[in-house]
């Protein structure tokens, strides 16, 4: 143990942290860009943000998740502040999840890679669609999808914490869940 009193370094908080299992899931969202004549920020009048803008689709995989309230359903999530879908987040306001099972797990590895590519071109080969309340990009044989709306964002250390509304939710095939346990994906068996 490290006594309290001593600081303690990067690599003993990241093999601390490690040691808390975390459910893995997938975020989507439009990598729309504003009008070059538009304010910084996203635009409170239009809530909708025009799903058919010729914008990108981004998607990265999460660990820092987790449910807030369950009447109204709010979830919170918490983004590096110095990485590019920081800045994604807070001009969109809409985004997706989708809960990953114990078997996607090279799923969870392919948007996690460093200089990934479009989402849609990560997706070329799972079976995905369009959430009608977000447009946001959502895998078919997730264990569950969630599509939200930002509620508000506050900047906490080296983080981004995003609330938001969960505006739609649906479940998917039953299986063991994918975990994230001492930095390296894995699955359990579910015991009756």
């Amino acid at each position: 143990m490290t006594n309290a009193s001593s600081p303690i370094g990067p690599e003993q908080v990241k093999s601390a942290f490690g040691r808390f299992a975390t459910g893995v899931v997938v975020l989507s969202i439009r990598d729309g860009r504003p009008p070059v004549s538009a304010p910084p920020g996203p635009d409170p009048g239009d809530p909708d943000e025009d799903f058919d803008d010729p914008a990108d689709d981004l998607a990265v995989t999460l660990t820092a998740f987790m449910t807030v309230s369950l009447f109204p359903p709010i979830v919170v999530i918490a983004i590096d502040l110095s990485g590019y879908l920081a800045e994604v987040l807070h001009r969109r306001a809409h985004w997706g999840l989708s809960v990953l099972s114990g078997s996607q797990a090279s799923l969870a590895g392919r948007f996690a890679a460093a200089g990934r590519p479009s989402a849609r071109l990560l997706l070329a080969d799972e079976e995905h669609h369009r959430g009608a309340s977000t447009g946001a990009l959502l895998l078919d044989r997730a264990a569950a999808t969630l599509e939200c709306v930002t509620i508000s964002r506050q900047e906490v250390g080296d983080h981004l914490l995003v609330t938001a509304s969960v505006v739609s939710a649906s479940t998917g095939p039953a299986g063991n869940p994918l975990v994230r346990f001492d930095r390296a994906y894995r699955s359990f068996t579910h015991r009756d």
